[in-house]
């Protein structure tokens, strides 16, 4: 469903008419910039049929329709293309069934598929509380202040990733699960429980995802059937809002990406601490730069999808506030290499992807954490 109505920019007063596409999640938001003044403006609902966001704004009551009111097409789970967002007749779901139709999809399990993913952010709300006591206090105060055992959470942590997985990412976690349960390892499970950073680096990860979450739809789809995002397409969201995430992912993965290296290290036949290199001790892997973090499983196929998208680039790109937005062309603009000297463009709509990719790797790795602590 489309719906359009009349806003006004609090700064400049310039006049837009808004299609809104409708999604399925709440809260639900679209931003973009004031052509005028660049200003953010940022259009949603908090739950469904009500609750309105209205940010950078206001609404015009009764506001007409002009021809000369400049249309800004908005949806906060559907790739846009950048040269049709003031197109006044674009009805960006219709872009959506033409994708299921290219790819034989089933419509009826595409909306199991969507009523599904719905309750993703509603699952998180009931998970939060009980991640949080056990990140920030232990698994005794879990059963004693929510009557809960931690095997019964480590399974509904599971569950929640399964929303998230559903789909084409289902296969890659297949495949990463078993490498890691084919070991049993005795001595990787009494690290784990021995060692409480971890945990709270989950609870990170979530958290700097989980806050930002409604600025991540808009790929989700073409990632779950595996179409091609391109660089004709665009995301209806902010950039200052999002800069730091991609960055506070990999930091966190960057730690998380621990036990898969332990893992290949039982694989090759070594002790799950000791590596290839003689003196090389796990004490001294955890003192490296992160942007290597994944070399030791590089030559084993199943684990080494964890680094697809693990961009040490992307980061100090990033998280070095060295990069730049340019509205026009909806490409971030990157100062990388030494001193930042090298210039990398990126779409806003691989960012966007990235972040989920990351996103995934990090509650893939935290859930398999999870079941060894059992």
């Amino acid at each position: 469903m489309t719906i359009s109505f009349i806003i006004e920019c609090v700064d400049c007063s310039e006049n837009y008419r808004i299609r809104y596409g409708m999604g399925n999640n709440f809260p639900q938001s679209a931003s973009f910039q004031c052509t005028e003044c660049s200003k953010k403006i940022k259009i949603g609902f908090k739950s469904k049929g009500e609750d309105r966001i209205i940010e950078g704004c206001r609404f015009i009551e009764n506001g007409g329709f002009e021809k000369d009111v400049k249309v800004v097409n908005l949806h906060p789970e559907i790739p846009t293309d950048k040269d049709r967002l003031n197109d006044p007749s674009l009805f960006q779901t219709m872009g959506l069934f033409q994708q299921l139709n290219n790819s034989n999809a089933d419509i009826f399990k595409f909306k199991e598929l969507q009523y599904i993913w719905s309750q993703f952010y509603s699952e998180w709300i009931k998970i939060e509380p009980l991640l949080r006591i056990v990140a920030k206090k232990n698994k005794d105060e879990l059963k004693r202040l929510k009557n809960i055992d931690f095997d019964v959470f480590s399974d509904e942590f599971h569950q929640w990733l399964g929303i998230f997985i559903r789909g084409k990412k289902d296969n890659i976690f297949e495949k990463i699960n078993t490498e890691f349960l084919s070991i049993d390892s005795s001595e990787i499970k009494n690290y784990l429980n021995n060692e409480d950073k971890l945990i709270k680096q989950i609870y990170a990860l979530c958290n700097v995802y989980m806050r930002h979450s409604e600025n991540f739809q808009s790929t989700i789809f073409h990632q779950k059937y595996g179409w091609e995002l391109t660089s004709d397409m665009t995301a209806n969201v902010h950039w200052e809002d999002i800069e730091s995430v991609y960055g506070d992912l990999y930091e966190i993965v960057g730690d998380l990406l621990t036990i898969p290296t332990m893992i290949n290290n039982i694989k090759q036949g070594r002790d799950f601490d000791q590596f290839n290199t003689p003196g090389f001790t796990l004490d001294k892997f955890l003192k490296t730069d992160k942007a290597g973090r994944g070399t030791n499983f590089q030559s084993n196929p199943n684990l080494k999808q964890l680094t697809e998208f693990y961009f040490p680039w992307l980061r100090n790109g990033t998280h070095h506030k060295n990069s730049t937005f340019n509205s026009d062309t909806h490409e971030i603009i990157l100062g990388v290499g030494k001193g930042g000297g090298t210039e990398k463009k990126i779409n806003l709509i691989e960012y966007v992807r990235a972040c989920n990719e990351l996103f995934e790797v990090g509650i893939i790795l935290s859930s398999l954490i999870l079941h060894l602590k059992k």
